[in-house]
């Protein structure tokens, strides 16, 4: 399967926001076990996460940042967007 500017957009994204969640987790010195735990994921997901593996919805952002006591902003500051595609996706009707 090629890869599309949407998709190396997408990988960027992940990796950035891998890095901040990695620092903040550093920062409050927690091994990713610890955060998993505080944050009730599995250790797995936190890696993949961290390695910009996934990327993490809204509601696993929050369960991170308040795991480790910061801010939903302070986890997204500074995210590389660059060439991200905004605009909608299109609606398929499974008519």
């Amino acid at each position: 399967m090629e890869k599309t500017k949407d998709d190396s957009a997408d990988q960027r994204l992940a990796l950035s926001f891998g890095r901040n969640v990695t620092r903040y987790r550093e920062k409050r010195g927690f091994s990713m076990s610890e955060l998993a735990r505080r944050a009730g994921m599995s250790r797995a997901y936190v890696q993949r996460v961290e390695q910009g593996g996934t990327l993490a919805n809204l509601r696993n952002i929050a369960r991170l940042a308040a795991a480790m006591r910061v801010s939903v902003s302070s986890l997204t500051q500074g995210l590389d967007i660059s060439d991200l595609n905004l605009s909608n996706r299109p609606y398929r009707s499974e008519d």
